[in-house]
């Protein structure tokens, strides 16, 4: 663990060991690359599970994620989805520190992260039951004449709320996108995120006939 002056290596690795557990959230679970994209991933033999964070922290703590002044973080290891463990990075909050304006403190953070065949299993388990809870919330409000966009955006807000605990960072921010759109889109979001979360359809009878029936 490698820091610039102005903040110390012991106060990275105390957020650090913190937000760890929260790694977890984003372990990689399909494959992204043609022609097997979006099929479960079995990492190969020779794996290698270490893992590499770098980004920039200003004096108020908080890291800094500005493209234009080329404070991007850097993201690498092979059992982590890239661009979640991003957004986890930031969100973190380090201890302030005095500098002036405009100045701050790179980060550099080695660790090691892996996974099992069991425990990707039991992720993928995890988010399928998820979808389809909310197709279950979802289909209550009827199999005849499709719903407003009104009734469904109330519907998978009250189920974030009530999965509030339940749900990582990723899975919420993807059924956030189901939200204040119209209900064909809808149908379509949901169906493309089963997809890109599962590398499976997710059957839901009900939701899938509301986008059929508006279909032009």
């Amino acid at each position: 663990m490698e820091t610039s002056p102005g903040l110390s290596p012991e106060a990275v690795k105390r957020v650090f060991d913190q937000q760890r557990p929260a790694l977890a959230s984003c372990m990689r679970l399909l494959t992204e690359e043609a022609p097997r994209e979006n099929t479960p991933w079995t990492p190969p033999p020779d794996v290698d599970d270490r893992i590499l964070l770098r980004f920039e922290v200003g004096r108020d703590g908080k890291v800094l994620d500005d493209a234009r002044g080329g404070h991007i973080p850097h993201v690498g290891g092979l059992y982590l989805e890239r661009n979640c463990v991003m957004l986890l990075v930031r969100s973190w909050v380090f201890p302030a520190f005095p500098a002036r304006q405009g100045e701050e403190v790179k980060v550099e953070i080695e660790a090691r992260f892996s996974t099992t065949a069991a425990e990707r299993k039991a992720e993928l388990a995890r988010i399928r039951e998820e979808f389809e809870a909310l197709c279950r919330a979802l289909s209550a409000l009827g199999g005849g004449k499709p719903p407003t966009a009104q009734d469904t955006t109330q519907t998978i807000q009250r189920f974030l709320a009530e999965r509030r605990g339940r749900l990582s960072s990723p899975t919420r921010s993807s059924l956030e996108s189901l939200l204040h759109v119209n209900v064909p889109d809808m149908v379509s979001i949901y169906e493309h995120l089963a997809l890109e979360l599962l590398s499976t359809p997710v059957s839901c009878p009900t939701v899938h006939g509301w986008g059929r029936r508006q279909a032009p």
